[in-house]
């Protein structure tokens, strides 16, 4: 009896390399559409840290019956032994903030009289983790105040973009010609009322996202 000879035939090292181009391929073509999504995601959890940022002063400010600021600034971020929040300088482009209560505040449209100090509410750092190249923020005020009611001192814009030339804080407030690409710009619309909403400055005023709808 004679038994028949299997041959077992594998990919040979050109099938391989052909492999290995369309793969090279595919992944050139699909990397910066993939690195512009990764960079949308870390604009939009920096515009979100500053959304969550602005809720808790507003809720600060009603829950104390009492002037709230919060304050943009690329200062350290943090108080004295006396929780004294008085150290920072307030800035637009600040890309850290601070939440303190103002009690020498007249009113809700006059800042506190200098040498005043502040009660030291809370902080964050948003440029964390040694990042080479930190989305770029920039406001249309460096502080919002808030009254006991919840109410905001002045309407309030701020823009988060990959670039400091594309954040411009007067584009949160215009509708966009679109489309919107990635990485997106983010803006946070703060009303007189104290409310706060995220929306995107280049998308046209049919998105639902745009700037430009109330």
């Amino acid at each position: 009896m004679t038994s028949s000879l299997q041959i077992h035939k594998g990919f040979s090292l050109v099938e391989i390399m052909i492999v290995l181009v369309i793969f090279g391929v595919l992944v050139a073509i699909a990397m910066p559409g993939f690195q512009g999504w990764v960079r949308s995601t870390k604009l939009r959890s920096f515009a979100e840290s500053f959304q969550t940022a602005v809720q808790t002063a507003r809720a600060e400010a009603i829950n104390r019956n009492a002037y709230v600021e919060l304050v943009l600034t690329n200062s350290a971020v943090g108080a004295d032994g006396n929780r004294d929040a008085n150290a920072v300088t307030a800035v637009t482009t600040g890309t850290a903030w601070l939440i303190r209560e103002c009690t020498a505040c007249p009113n809700i449209g006059t800042a506190a009289p200098a040498g005043n100090t502040y009660p030291y509410i809370d902080g964050k750092v948003l440029a964390e983790g040694g990042s080479t190249n930190p989305p770029q923020l920039n406001a249309s005020a460096s502080l919002i105040r808030f009254d006991g009611l919840g109410r905001a001192n002045a309407a309030f814009n701020l823009i988060v973009a990959d670039t400091s030339a594309a954040a411009t804080p007067a584009s949160c407030s215009l509708a966009g010609t679109g489309p919107v690409t990635d990485p997106a710009r983010v803006c946070i619309v703060v009303d007189r009322g104290g409310g706060a909403r995220m929306c995107l400055p280049d998308a046209p005023a049919t998105h639902p996202s745009s700037c430009a709808r109330s």
